[in-house]
């Protein structure tokens, strides 16, 4: 991304929609308990979400600060990705992503829904969880710029035991970067949700939230932390970019102790995001340091096979199988890092800088490099001597340079395979283009042939034309001879001239005829001729 991601004075404008959460409150209010296990088994620990109020600047600052590119926040030295594991932690769901995706172009509309809401008042009960469901989604998660409910949701929202949170993510990262590219819009994503995540990786929320150990209630918990800072977009660009390294936090408090990320896939360096409206994706490469692992620059350009709007065409349908392809070929590979170790800068803006003016080779070796770095520290207690000290230093540089060892041999492996394939997918091509040439000769032989038959035909009709022609000469000599018999060698009269003449001009007819069917002969052989000489040009190209 260029540079004016991180300039205050380009900012991105949002324009917000008045969705009457009030009205959803008192929904809310009036379902039953069962009813409320039911929607947070499957949307998560949500409620507080609706007493959450957005902060406009500091979502204008973020849509400012978003690098559709990478797919991040960048700002100043930090890079923020928001993933799919941290949004199910957040809503305390048991799973990130499915072992499927929820792809809802792919899944039939609920036709039995539009009967179920036209029952009448007797059975609105049972079904009023549905609608409550529906409304939530159309409202909340994936709002449009119509301010209006999209039946789009409704097959994500009936989509039983797969998650919802690819599908919120992909939104989120999708409208980012339309946003961010034109310069505003309307943030058709869950805005109380990115914002609740942002604010758990400031410092200023880690010291108040409780830890993943303990009984928590994040999302309630973090709705009454008042934010740090207020202020329109401006300043909010600003005080963010003003933030020292120190007030950030990579790792948020209410996560696991031991993250198991989708970090790739063996032939792709991004995570797919099937959405409602579209299909995206993000680097996990550079969420890595938020699961305490390293960064590295990703691979830029894999997400552009997985980005796409659902528009029905044979390309759409070839890319979402695509994703199916990418989504089980998940992998899961963290160079873990030391608690307490300082932060590093910011990899995908470090990767800018070294990805403006060198070439391939340069961008490979940058790219080696950077997967080379590593970061540990060691916190020594006041009661360990010098000599334990500088032995445990030793150990972890040791257990660090194996990680980083079998890291770099995963990466390699990988990178072996991905060869391998596109060596694979050149051979398949080649012979794809042998059997190609090896018809195209077979033609041009059945042609050759058929011309050289075509040839020899005309030859037998030239000969018997010369053959009619040898005969209308002799026919025309005869009645020379016989007209010069018909003069009285006495007088020198001719005898019966009438006749003569019409014998001579029939002769010379058929003469004229006979000329005629010469000339047309001649030129049928020419093109024969050529058209041989082009059958056998072809045919020492062939060969």
């Amino acid at each position: 991304m260029a540079s004016s991601s991180n300039d205050p004075d380009s900012l991105v404008t949002l324009h917000f929609h008045d969705f009457r959460v009030e009205r959803m409150r008192h929904w809310w209010t009036l379902l039953g308990e069962d009813d409320h296990a039911d929607i947070v088994g499957f949307f998560g620990k949500f409620p507080p979400f609706m007493r959450l109020p957005v902060d406009r600047g500091l979502l204008e600052a973020l849509a400012s600060l978003w690098d559709p590119t990478h797919c991040c926040f960048s700002i100043g030295e930090v890079d923020l990705v928001p993933t799919m594991e941290e949004y199910a932690e957040l809503l305390q769901l048991d799973r990130a992503f499915s072992e499927t995706p929820v792809i809802p172009i792919r899944v039939p509309f609920p036709a039995k829904l539009a009967r179920d809401f036209i029952v009448g008042k007797k059975g609105w009960k049972k079904f009023r969880i549905n609608a409550f469901k529906i409304a939530f989604a159309g409202i909340f998660l994936f709002p449009t710029s119509a301010g209006r409910i999209d039946l789009g949701v409704i097959p994500i929202v009936f989509s039983e035991g797969r998650s919802i949170i690819p599908a919120i993510l992909c939104e989120t990262v999708r409208s980012l970067s339309y946003c961010r590219r034109q310069g505003e819009g309307v943030p058709m994503f869950c805005t109380q949700l990115l914002q609740l995540w942002f604010c758990s990786h400031l410092r200023h929320f880690y010291r108040l939230q409780t830890p993943y150990h303990f009984e928590r209630h994040t999302v309630s918990q973090t709705v009454d932390i008042a934010l740090p800072f207020t202020g329109n977009s401006r300043d909010w660009a600003s005080y963010l970019l003003d933030l020292p390294l120190g007030e950030w936090s990579w790792k948020v408090t209410w996560g696991p102790a031991v993250w198991k990320p989708w970090t790739h896939c063996a032939l792709f360096d991004g995570v797919p995001l099937p959405g409602v409206w579209g299909c995206t994706g993000y680097y996990p490469s550079l969420a890595l340091r938020q699961f305490g692992g390293v960064q590295y620059p990703p691979r830029l350009g894999d997400l552009d096979a997985v980005t796409f709007d659902y528009i029905p065409s044979e390309d759409m349908w070839r890319l979402l199988s695509r994703v199916e392809v990418i989504w089980e070929g998940r992998l899961s590979e963290v160079v873990l890092i030391e608690d307490g170790s300082p932060g590093d800068s910011s990899v995908a803006s470090d990767f800018r800088r070294v990805e403006r003016g060198v070439d391939s080779l340069f961008y490979s070796q940058a790219y080696c490099t950077a997967r080379h770095i590593t970061f540990f520290g060691v916190s020594l207690s006041s009661g360990v001597s010098l000599h334990w000290a500088a032995e445990r230093e030793a150990s972890a540089a040791r257990v660090e340079s194996l990680r980083s060892t079998l890291h770099h041999n995963s990466v390699a492996v990988a990178n072996v395979r991905r060869d391998l394939v596109a060596q694979r997918g050149n051979v398949s091509t080649l012979r794809t283009m042998n059997e190609f040439i090896r018809e195209q000769l077979e033609i041009s032989e059945d042609a050759k042939e058929q011309l050289e038959e075509n040839l020899a035909e005309a030859r037998e009709q030239l000969e018997t034309e010369q053959a009619e022609r040898t005969r209308v000469q002799d026919e025309l000599d005869s009645l020379r001879s016989y007209t010069q018999a018909l003069v009285d060698p006495a007088t020198g009269r001719p005898q019966d001239i009438v006749a003569l003449r019409r014998a001579l001009d029939a002769s010379e007819e058929a003469l004229t005829s006979a000329r005629t069917s010469m000339g047309v002969m001649r030129v049928q052989i020419s093109v024969l001729q050529g058209d041989n000489g082009v059958l056998q040009s072809e045919l020492d190209l062939g060969a």
